[in-house]
């Protein structure tokens, strides 16, 4: 944990002074230059750090060993995979899938910081609080996905949405659910008021009452989510803590009520608004289904690297302008400077204290430099799928067929049996070993 806290104390005191005002442009691309390594470092050298390490560190092992046949049959999206197995090639280890992901995900994301965000440091600090990096450390597709949709919210206009599309389908070469983008493109454009904001609570509350029917719909029609039904997956049986709603929400509510200033200063604040209020409703979402949560990691990238900085910047020029006792307005700047870091100082601590992810405690691999993938061969007919449970039918099995005096004890020898006959090959396809 303590490394999380560093991090963010980094961002912070290094963002202050090399993202002002004196160092206008290289000042910057050093800060972002710098926290993208050491991004990427963490994401690299962690072990067992996020839910999902040793899905992906399995997964990479097997294609390493089984080769490009079981990338091919493998269901997890190839957008993902192909680059993986290329790298595998040169760095034949299961974290090269962990090379490969932190690169495809700092790199750009620092590369939008840089370019779009009003105050860097402010991007970096709230990608943190906000339990982004966090999210970034698990989910890893789905996170290179959000990557390019972020992207793609440079085209917006209805005359780009050609473009948009394209990078949207690019995503979903990733992460499936980088398609939704191609229908919440209709919603992003209104512009945010209380009409449209109640008409979207009203429906959140609908879902929320007939969650289980809706829930059924959506897998019996989206075959890459079949697997959760709510009757078996954990994942969509259960919901989260409201922490995370209420997280987003107070988020959503300041930037709501500062809108048309935030607006007025950058037109496309009008989308990334839309974008916080539909994380909000995921969040919501998944305090009765977990699973939908994950909607929110491509929509809250938008406004938490660009809108929250310009909020900064919208609220600190409404206290110049409506307070004009000198000492008043300092207090004022003061407190609002110091509620809002206490917030997201909170928001962070509180979800390190919960382990969220499985990100804490963090580990490096030269901790664990026994621990090992082993690996056994694979074959495509082996898959689940093939299994029918048709296959199996009571007719075809009669007890009357069974005759006791076809299984001869003189038949059976212990002498016959060696212990050197089981084989390792029965073994699972992928069986963890840890050497401590």
């Amino acid at each position: 944990m303590i490394i999380y806290i560093l991090l963010l104390a980094a961002a912070v005191i290094a963002g202050i002074p090399l993202c002002s005002n004196k160092f206008p442009k290289w000042g910057k691309i050093v800060y972002c230059s710098a926290l993208a390594l050491a991004f990427i470092l963490i994401a690299v050298l962690r072990y067992d750090v996020g839910y999902d390490y040793h899905l992906y560190g399995a997964k990479c092992y097997n294609i390493s060993v089984n080769g490009i046949e079981y990338l091919m049959a493998n269901r997890m999206e190839k957008g993902f995979l192909l680059p993986v197995y290329i790298l595998n090639l040169a760095v034949d280890k299961y974290y090269s899938i962990f090379i490969f992901a932190a690169f495809a995900i700092y790199v750009p994301l620092f590369i939008l910081i840089y370019k779009r965000s009003s105050i860097p440091w402010i991007s970096v600090a709230a990608f943190l609080c906000f339990g982004l990096f966090f999210n970034s450390l698990c989910f890893l597709r789905q996170f290179v996905a959000a990557i390019i949709v972020a992207y793609a919210m440079k085209y917006t206009n209805a005359k780009d949405y050609p473009r948009f599309l394209v990078l949207v389908l690019s995503a979903g070469a990733f992460h499936w659910s980088a398609l939704i983008m191609t229908v919440l493109f209709v919603f992003l454009k209104i512009k945010p008021n209380y009409i449209y904001l109640s008409i979207a609570a009203v429906g959140t509350i609908l879902f929320c009452i007939f969650s289980r029917s809706l829930m059924f719909w959506f897998i019996d029609n989206f075959y890459m989510y079949s697997g959760y039904n709510p009757d078996v997956s954990v994942e969509a049986s259960t919901g989260l803590p409201m922490r995370y709603t209420i997280m987003f929400g107070v988020l959503f509510a300041v930037c709501f009520a500062f809108r048309k200033r935030l607006i007025e200063k950058n037109e496309k604040n009008s989308v990334y608004i839309n974008c916080l209020m539909f994380t909000t409703i995921f969040e919501a979402m998944g305090m009765r289904h977990a699973i939908l949560s994950r909607f929110a990691l491509l929509t809250y990238l938008p406004a938490i690297l660009w809108l929250l900085p310009d909020l900064v910047i919208v609220v600190r020029e409404c206290i110049s302008e409506k307070i004009n006792a000198p000492k008043k307005k300092s207090a004022v700047k003061t407190g609002a400077v110091v509620m809002s870091s206490i917030f997201a100082a909170g928001c962070y601590l509180v979800l390190m204290f919960n382990n969220y992810n499985g990100v804490v405690p963090y580990n490096t691999i030269f901790d664990h430099v026994d621990d090992v993938y082993s690996v056994q061969d694979w074959y495509p007919e082996d898959d689940d799928e093939d299994w029918d449970d048709e296959d199996l039918d009571d007719e075809d099995w009669d007890d009357e067929d069974w005759d006791d005096e076809d299984w001869d004890d003189e038949d059976w020898d212990d002498e016959d049996w060696d212990d050197e006959d089981s084989d390792d090959e029965w073994e699972d396809d992928i069986d963890y070993e840890e050497t401590e």
